[in-house]
């Protein structure tokens, strides 16, 4: 009864996570920014009516609503103007301006980006769709609320569907791994950084040493199949900071910076406000001490 009470309280009193949330929500807008400006040149290519876009929205819409949506693609004009509609959701979203709108804009125009060419698409832009439906129901930025207003209900109920969602990820991608031989044998990320389309040039080199390939193979397996406990827990800190440092390992050798950039915000998210409070009132002591020492 004590535990169903301190639940109550946590989900209708106050919103949480509102650092976080400002985050995530910056960090999903830089990205969809870059991934407009990457494929932009590419764009009629790639979902233009002559491209090699093939998908439609059909089999989620049906045959009628997914039919028209399906036509936006059928000049090059359009495409370009779903790509601008998703440059103005992303930055909205990058500057905390109508921030739920925002979201909207930006879930329709990566969900028609998506549908139609699947095949270019990464874990990125599948979590990234995923977060921002759950986002569509986040208090919008600088909003004004009172505890036990439906709207904070709402606010945490999304929230931790961000988090559960996260957890889903990394554990059901540590199980896969665990599944694989290459990944119980130490070697996996060696026969990654061997192929060209999944690796940067510079990382060839370093992923011959075998003591770099073991244990960047198993400390990545085993971070995400002890993600589910590790956050509640009390090295969730060191545990989040690891995480940061393992996807801008992902960004600088893989070359997934959209990727990365979505995960980052989603780690960063995790931290909640009290902590996020610790943090900067240890990094103002430590300031002051540095001042001091000078």
């Amino acid at each position: 009864m004590r535990l169903f009470c301190k639940a109550w309280r946590w989900l209708a009193n106050d919103p949480h996570q509102l650092i976080g949330v400002r985050i995530l929500q910056i960090s999903i807008g830089a990205m969809l920014l870059f991934k407009v400006y990457t494929d932009l040149p590419f764009a009629t290519f790639l979902w233009g009516p002559n491209g090699i876009g093939w998908g439609s929205t059909q089999s989620v819409f049906g045959p009628m609503l997914g039919h028209a949506f399906d036509s936006i693609f059928m000049t090059d004009a359009r495409v370009f103007y779903v790509l601008f509609v998703m440059s103005v959701g992303a930055l909205w979203l990058l500057i905390g301006y109508n921030t739920r709108f925002a979201t909207f804009v930006s879930l329709v125009s990566l969900f028609l980006l998506y549908n139609r060419l699947p095949e270019i698409t990464d874990g990125g832009d599948s979590i990234t769709l995923l977060v921002l439906v759950y986002m569509l129901f986040l208090l919008p930025h600088r909003a004004k609320f009172s505890s036990g207003q439906f709207r904070v209900w709402l606010h945490n109920l999304a929230v931790l569907a961000i988090i559960f969602q996260l957890i889903v990820m990394y554990f059901t991608s540590g199980l896969a791994k665990a599944n694989g031989d290459w990944w119980q044998q130490g070697v996996a990320m060696y026969y990654i950084s061997q192929v060209q389309w999944y690796t940067l040039p510079g990382a060839h080199e370093l992923f011959t040493n075998p003591w770099i390939v073991t244990l960047a193979t198993y400390s990545s397996m085993f971070y995400q199949l002890l993600f589910p406990m590790a956050i509640i827990s009390r090295i969730r800190l060191p545990w989040i900071l690891f995480g940061i440092l393992f996807h801008v390992g992902i960004a600088v050798l893989m070359g997934l910076v959209t990727f990365s950039m979505v995960m980052i915000g989603l780690e960063l998210f995790l931290i909640s406000d009290q902590e996020y409070a610790q943090i900067c009132n240890k990094g103002r002591l430590m300031l002051g001490m540095a001042a001091r020492i000078r």
